[in-house]
Order: structure tokens, then sequence, then C-alpha cells
């Protein structure tokens, strides 16, 4: 099934080399795949579904850097690995951001922010109202903040390195560090309880 899903992404991703997103149709996915129809859909329900899952998938493979690594203490080597991820992801990734509907993306962002205030929230109990806010505004305004830096970075060919990179959103994150509500040390904290969306 695995290989199978490759060969459909695979054909959505050459389809969006000439086709708007809109205007590709499963027949053509599955023409293109060399798979059935039937297999396609017992894949997934919709074309959409296919960004869905490459997304989610993204997404688990950092959880997984993120949980195998959590015992170093060594930052530098994370974030280096989860740079070196996004590297090995950046051709397709940046076809997708191209071609989606940005609905989409934002659909699975703020699965993303549920995610994470809800691990967060089986650690810290919570009654405050305004502070509950404060730390999902937070969490929404570092991740589409870090998406933009990170997105125009791999966008522009990397001008700056890995270490540049690490300053740069470092220091946007100061003052998140100093109230405790940092995504990537939230992230590494909570590693014992991540698990896929």
């Amino acid at each position: 099934m695995h290989q199978t899903r490759e060969w459909i992404f695979e054909a959505l991703l050459l389809l969006l080399e000439t086709t708007p997103y809109e205007q590709i149709k499963i027949t053509s996915i599955t023409k293109k795949a060399g798979v059935a129809r039937q297999t396609f859909y017992r894949n997934y329900r919709s074309k959409d579904d296919i960004i869905i899952q490459y997304l989610d998938d993204i997404f688990k493979e950092r959880l997984t850097i993120i949980k195998k690594w959590q015992d170093i203490n060594e930052n530098d080597v994370l974030t280096d690995l989860l740079f070196a991820q996004l590297k090995k992801h950046r051709e397709s990734l940046l076809k997708v951001i191209k071609a989606v509907p940005d609905c989409l993306l934002n659909e699975r962002f703020e699965e993303f922010i549920k995610y994470l205030v809800h691990l967060y929230n089986k650690e810290h109990t919570n009654t405050d109202k305004l502070k509950e806010l404060h730390f999902i505004y937070s969490i929404k305004y570092q991740i589409a903040g870090g998406f933009t830096i990170l997105i125009d970075w791999l966008k522009n060919d990397m001008p700056l390195s890995f270490e540049e990179m690490r300053t740069i959103m470092s220091e946007f994150g100061k003052s998140f560090i100093e109230q405790g509500i940092y995504v990537p040390d939230i992230l590494y904290s909570l590693a014992d309880q991540l698990e896929s969306l």
C-alpha cells in the first residue's frame, strides 16, 4: 500500500508541472500512476487526501526525529536533522505549497496546533481562559511565522546556512523562550507523548 501511495503522489506531482491543481482529475492521476481507479479509492477519498497524507507524513517524520533524539540534549544536532528533512522534501514541498489551495494547508496547520495544545494541556492544567488563549495564539504565531520563513528559505535555494537560520529563528523565539512557550522546546519536552495525528 505504501508503494501505491508513493506512485499516486508522484503522479500528482508530475501533473502539477503542467496542470493547475483544481483542474487535475482522479482519472489523470490514476493513469499517470499506472493504478486502477479502485486502487486510488482504497487509499484516498479525494485528491486533497493525497496532499493531507503527504503533509501528515512529513509531520510524522518530524515527530520521529524528535523522539529518536530527545535524550541526546543536543539541540544543534536535532535542529540540523530537522533542517535536513526540509531540504530532503524541498522540491515536492514547494510544488505542493505553490499548487494547492491555502485552505487545505491552513487546515493541516490547525490540526497540528490542536495537537500541540492537546499535548500541552495534558501536562498543564489551566483554568485561566486568558492564559490558555495566550498559549494558543503564541503557538499559531510561531508556526505561521516559522513556516513563512522556512518556505522563503527553501524557495530561494537556502541562501543562509543551517547555522544562520538556527540563529535567526532562535532570535525571533527569544520572548517565547522566556515565557516557556517556544514551540521547539514544547516539542522536546513532550517528546514521550508524541504520536501521529
